[in-house]
């Protein structure tokens, strides 16, 4: 009985004694450094250690991006070279992008179409971009719009309508080369189909995440796993980060970045001239918290978002290159611009490896520029 007591007594002061102890160490750990400072130890170690994912090997990037094209430029004057240069360089087997199809270059066939990206490659271009989509029934279609109606000319939205109900609508309806490809005119592509050819054909590939949830990372994950040499000739992209997080999170090895324009959060569209147009929510409230999910992401894009997600790229809007980007240099992502193969968009952002820096040269000067 007095055994009992003794080991309750004991255990008591122990307990006395590791509360007075915790108290001293936290008194004077508060009075002798900052909370902001072990705040920020804390959270830096969280980021580090815990949330961080690692970047792909860098040997695999550059096999999918190929060399930085300003690499070959040793003076000014070399600038107006530069496409020669990189022909050099492919033809040496290190292999540089030089054009990227948006959306397969839709002004010649069909956007997102297989004939669009048929002819891409036809045409020379290093790789495709395009949007990946899911339908009701989960199946992975190459789509870039929410709804059908600007390509087809009927109503519907894409995540609301099965596959069977989507696979035979014409998508040439609104093409102002529409007679082109009558009587037939041109279907919604698989994902896998394209998957396929493009591999065939040896090009690269963006693939522009459009859908977001589970089923989608599920979906990309079975596509590298599938299709393993992928790992070296496909990004990924997406204007949500947590998709990116997700896909990164399982596969580290997939070479990733993130697409961004201003106000994505808060608006459906933008564009340099307007700005933003269209609020995404009708609810007053949801639509602030977007507006405040926009600032946190810009904010955090630069610092923190990078890091985290071990991105590759950043895709930018093609109306937000400015004197400012152009000439950062500093931040550790590179940035990228595009090379529309034949076709001018209102709203989409730019690919590639570097930036110019415009500021130097005239248009005149711009316009030799072997690209």
């Amino acid at each position: 009985m007095w055994n009992c007591v003794d080991l309750i007594l004991t255990s008591t002061l122990l307990w006395l004694y590791l509360q007075a102890a915790w108290i001293l160490l936290v008194n004077f750990l508060y009075l002798t450094v900052p909370w902001l400072i072990w705040g920020a130890i804390i959270i830096h170690l969280l980021i580090k250690f815990a949330a961080r994912i690692p970047p792909p090997n860098d040997n695999i990037v550059k096999k999918v991006l190929g060399a930085d094209p300003l690499s070959f430029v040793q003076k000014e004057d070399d600038i107006f070279k530069i496409g020669e240069k990189q022909q050099q360089t492919n033809d040496d087997q290190q292999y540089c992008m030089r054009v990227i199809a948006h959306r397969g270059a839709g002004l010649d066939f069909p956007e997102n179409s297989m004939s669009a990206f048929r002819n891409s490659h036809e045409k020379g271009c290093d790789g495709i971009e395009f949007d990946l989509a899911l339908t009701k029934d989960n199946i992975p279609i190459i789509f870039h719009d929410v709804t059908i109606d600007r390509l087809t000319g009927f109503n519907g939205t894409i995540k609301d309508m099965t596959w069977d109900e989507l696979k035979d609508y014409d998508i040439s309806t609104n093409h102002p080369l529409k007679p082109k490809f009558e009587p037939n005119g041109e279907r919604i592509a698989l994902f896998e189909n394209v998957l396929q050819e493009t591999l065939q054909n040896g090009q690269r590939m963006f693939i522009d995440i459009k859908a977001k949830g589970n089923e989608v990372v599920k979906v990309v994950l079975d596509a590298f796993k599938k299709h393993p040499e992928l790992y070296e000739k496909a990004v990924i992209s997406s204007f949500n980060p947590v998709t990116i997080y997700m896909i990164r999170r399982k596969d580290p090895k997939i070479v990733a970045g993130v697409a961004w324009r201003p106000q994505f959060f808060s608006t459906t569209t933008y564009n340099g001239i307007d700005g933003p147009r269209e609020p995404r929510f009708n609810n007053l409230f949801k639509q602030i918290l977007a507006g405040l999910a926009d600032v946190v992401h810009d904010w955090a894009l630069e610092r923190i978002t990078y890091y985290v997600l071990g991105l590759s790229f950043i895709l930018l809007h093609k109306d937000v290159i400015s004197p400012h980007i152009c000439w950062n240099t500093s931040m550790e992502v590179p940035t990228v611009r595009s090379l529309d193969c034949g076709i001018k968009e209102e709203s989409e952002f730019l690919l590639g490896q570097s930036i110019y820096h415009l500021r130097k040269y005239t248009l005149q000067e711009i316009s030799k520029f072997h690209i």
